[in-house]
């Protein structure tokens, strides 16, 4: 586990630094841009860029003049006003002039400005610029040359609106060559982002098959919680800002999709640590945080999001770690795997909302690929604690039933012994009685030791029937259901015979099967005993047990009245029981024989009047 860890720390920072250096010695660009009606302009710092010493200053006129045009527009030059904040761009009857000046250092060569939600209706580019204008995808590019001993340093251009609530207008300007570099570029992020995203996806459909099979909670919130990141960061490519939905544009739809994963992010931490018991303070804060959450869900669609205005998650998420730590401490240690990944998502949480740092990618798509790695480490240890105990829980089951087992053997080894005994405790008095009385002769002895000789032989069998029915035969062979029902019958005949019940034996079939006998011979006493059991307790007038073979099906019915509905369904449940000082494993014992060891199939339903055992194998 060490090496994994310490390989993917060294394979992180080195791929941070890595892009962090590309990005510093080719960015090449001046951007400006207007996010949700606030006006942004950056010029680019970098000493080696192209545009080191040079500066454009983008100005917006608004205006309804209608005698303004691209030939007269030097004229009402003063007329140019940056449009302030909260104005709409596309307000009716209002025509909209961009003017981009150009510094004197601006440098001679060809370049291309992108842009986006606005088209250029006109500009005032001369002949000799050779402007093409053309798109890739959504966003829209308009190339040209210039050279400063001949070209203008003031270019406008008449733009039209794009109809939208929440606008992405932005404009860009580089030179051509880097235009294409960072194009490929572009296409190499998006592919590895989209990998990461669909990897992220997988992750949660995986875990949702986790959740199924094994009906773990955290598995089913850890899935909802990774859709939630997938959908983020798909939002956060920005494919989603150039489309013409109205939804994908609303700022309510990207904070209810961040405040969902933040939501399932809680609730899986709360499942995955069982808080609730093990740092129960704790728990008490993310419970507080998770009304918060559903609070602040519903205050952004109203207004905006305060935990994502404020930045408050990265603190929120502080507080994941400290669990983390404190479930290590406890010695719950799939807790080293999450608290690895957390600790990469907060501090790329951190960069992204504090220090505004960027490298190749939004650190945020780093951080959550490390944390999906990491969750899932701790996931699979955690399947397997899961398994480690269900094996020691089985291991505890067989040993429960093998001595439930020996007590059921006991007891109907008393019931047959008692019969005999009484027999031998009267011919013993007898003798002493006819040797008292002395009329003892060695005929009437000898007849006496007979019927001694034959219970004793009686007993010994009893003995030897009981040992080979709870030996266990690891080999199928072939037997007739009728044949060993008869046997396991004859086992409990003087048990049932004391309690008066009646036993029906019906066949319908007899069938020659190839299985396991004595496993089968286990399973029918277990449903014979029960059923007795259920007619004893329940003081049964005429009880009756009814075996029916047909083939390949074995039923038991009795007369006990039947399982209340809301029970049936834990019928076959471990350690579930209805009867006092009984373990309750004989019927889960008896299913489990049935359908894992021999292939076929016990079930239960309440016919007449009482309970129908089916078997079949």
């Amino acid at each position: 586990m060490k090496k994994i860890v310490w390989v993917t720390l060294i394979s992180f920072f080195t791929f941070s630094k890595l892009v962090a250096t590309q990005t510093a010695q080719e960015s090449r660009g001046v951007l400006t841009f207007e996010l949700f009606n606030e006006t942004v302009s950056h010029e680019e710092g970098n000493k080696e860029g192209i545009f080191h010493e040079t500066n454009v200053t983008l100005s917006l006129l608004k205006t309804n003049n209608p005698k303004i045009n691209m030939a007269n527009i030097k004229d009402y030059d003063e007329e140019f006003k940056p449009l302030t904040k909260g104005e709409k761009f596309n307000e009716e009857d209002k025509t909209l002039w961009l003017r981009v000046l150009l510094d004197k250092h601006f440098p001679k060569g060809e370049f291309v400005v992108t842009y986006g939600d606005m088209g250029i209706l006109e500009h005032s580019f001369s002949a000799t610029q050779n402007v093409d204008m053309f798109r890739i995808g959504e966003t829209k590019q308009l190339k040209f040359t210039y050279d400063p001993s001949i070209d203008s340093l003031v270019y406008y251009f008449k733009l039209s609106a794009s109809p939208y609530e929440h606008s992405y207008r932005f404009l860009a300007i580089t030179t051509k060559k880097n235009f294409y570099d960072e194009l490929g570029k572009g296409m190499i992020v998006l592919l590895s982002l989209g990998v990461i995203i669909g990897l992220i996806f997988m992750a949660g459909l995986y875990n949702g098959a986790m959740y199924y099979y094994n009906k773990d909670k955290s598995f089913l919130y850890y899935m909802f919680m990774q859709f939630g990141i997938a959908l983020v960061l798909f939002n956060m490519m920005g494919i989603l800002n150039f489309t013409n939905s109205s939804l994908a544009r609303s700022e309510t739809y990207y904070s209810l999709c961040s405040l969902f994963a933040i939501f399932f992010t809680t609730l899986f931490t709360k499942t995955f640590f069982d808080t609730k018991i093990h740092t129960p303070k704790l728990n008490f804060l993310l419970n507080i945080y998770m009304a918060m959450i559903a609070i602040d869900a519903f205050f952004s669609i109203f207004y905006v999001s305060i935990i994502l205005k404020y930045n408050l998650l990265p603190f929120m998420a502080l507080s994941y770690i400290y669990i983390a730590f404190k479930r290590i401490k406890q010695g719950f240690e799939p807790a080293l795997f999450y608290l690895f990944g957390w600790v990469f998502l907060v501090v790329a949480l951190f960069l992204d909302a504090f220090l505004k740092f960027e490298f190749f990618v939004n650190p945020i798509f780093v951080g959550t690929a490390l944390e999906a790695m990491f969750f899932s480490f701790a996931l699979s240890y955690k399947i397997k604690m899961i398994n480690d105990e269900k094996a020691e829980q089985k291991e505890l089951l067989v040993h429960q039933s093998k001595l439930a087992s020996m007590g059921e053997m006991i007891a109907n080894i008393a019931h047959q012994w008692r019969q005999p005994l009484t027999h031998l405790s009267y011919t013993v008095m007898n003798i002493e009685d006819a040797f008292k009385h002395k009329s003892l002769d060695d005929k009437y002895l000898e007849k006496k030791v007979k019927e001694a000789n034959g219970q004793i032989d009686f007993m010994s069998q009893t003995i030897d029937d009981f040992k080979d029915f709870y030996t266990l035969h690891k080999e199928k062979e072939n037997f007739s259901l009728v044949e060993a029902s008869k046997q396991v019958l004859e086992m409990m005949h003087h048990a049932l015979e004391e309690q008066d019940i009646e036993v029906e034996l019906i066949i319908l079939n007899d069938l020659e099967i190839k299985n396991y006998k004595n496993e089968y011979k286990q399973v029918l006493l277990n449903l014979v005993s029960n059923a007795k059991d259920a007619l004893v307790s329940r003081v049964t007038l005429k009880p009756k047990i009814t075996i029916s073979i047909d083939g390949r099906t074995v039923s038991v019915a009795d007369n006990a009245g039947g399982i209340k509905d809301e029970l049936m369904h834990k019928i076959f449940e471990p350690y579930f029981t209805t009867k006092e000082n009984n373990s309750g494993i004989g019927l889960y014992m008896s299913k489990m024989i049935v359908e894992r060891n021999m292939g076929g199939e016990l079930s239960v339903s309440n016919e007449g009047e009482g309970a129908l055992f089916w078997v079949r194998v």
